[in-house]
């Protein structure tokens, strides 16, 4: 079957939350000059961090006295939506220029066709998931991951995986978490609602989500899931994947942007 264009794959080490940032948007804003026609991006956060949504307010989110305390990083993303708790999680990215053969002009439709290659990775695992597809009615749940959308991956109709778009002319970028397990939900909740009753808030947050170590069977570490979900892409998309490393003009550009994305 014909390739639909020759794509980059990173591996990226893990990293503090405005790095990791910093590179998703080096790597939006220069997609039409890397040499591929796409990049796919796995990376992993270390310390935790809190993500928040574009233009949301620390103030309005969480505690950062009891972050820096905690010693969770709080960055800022590219893309829309509430705060968002990253640990036990794999997180990936995917950037290209538009129009590009892999990617529907159409948002609904992109959506389900770049989540594919994940839907098939986590069954295969064990995990039987499903594009959610439909719109789920408004949730003001204050935590982004828990807020039912049409664009997710759920799991017996929990959430496992969600994404979040950002196109600016011809630049295209999708990012998005697959959880691996739920055990720092007490952490997570006392610095992103310090003034909440966190157990019946974590019962209504576990109706919500899952992860991925509920599923049956062996899994595999998250390297070896990385590897899977990149052999994955590249059937699924019909690309041909090649590994490599940011460009010197692209690491240049991410160490310019940390700033734009530090908060504490």
């Amino acid at each position: 079957m014909k390739k639909r264009g020759k794509w980059r794959l990173i591996f990226s080490r893990p990293s503090f939350g405005p790095g990791n940032m910093a590179i998703d948007e080096a790597l939006f804003l220069l997609s039409g000059s890397s040499g591929f026609d796409g990049t796919l991006r796995f990376y992993f956060w270390k310390p935790a961090c809190i993500s928040l949504g574009y233009f949301q307010r620390p103030e309005d989110a969480l505690d950062a006295a009891l972050c820096k305390a905690s010693g969770i990083g709080i960055t800022r993303r590219i893309t829309g939506g509430g705060a968002i708790y990253h640990h036990a999680e794999i997180t990936y990215s995917i950037t290209a220029n538009l129009p590009n053969a892999v990617i529907p002009s159409n948002v609904d439709a992109s959506y389900r066709s770049l989540e594919e290659f994940i839907i098939k990775s986590l069954n295969m695992l064990g995990a039987k998931v499903s594009y959610r597809g439909k719109a789920e009615p408004e949730n003001k749940n204050f935590y982004c991951f828990a807020r039912p959308s049409k664009y997710d991956v759920v799991c017996g109709g929990k959430k496992i995986a969600g994404s979040a778009q950002r196109r600016s002319g011809r630049l295209f970028l999708q990012h998005g978490s697959i959880l691996l397990n739920l055990k720092e939900l007490d952490k997570m909740f006392a610095v992103l609602k310090p003034d909440c009753d966190i157990f019946p808030a974590k019962k209504a947050f576990e109706e919500k989500v899952t992860a991925l170590d509920a599923a049956p069977g062996q899994i595999p570490d998250k390297d070896e899931i990385c590897k899977k979900l990149a052999r994955s892409f590249e059937n699924t998309c019909r690309v041909e994947l090649r590994e490599g490393t940011l460009t010197q003009k692209e690491k240049a550009l991410a160490k310019s942007l940390i700033g734009k994305y530090t908060i504490l």
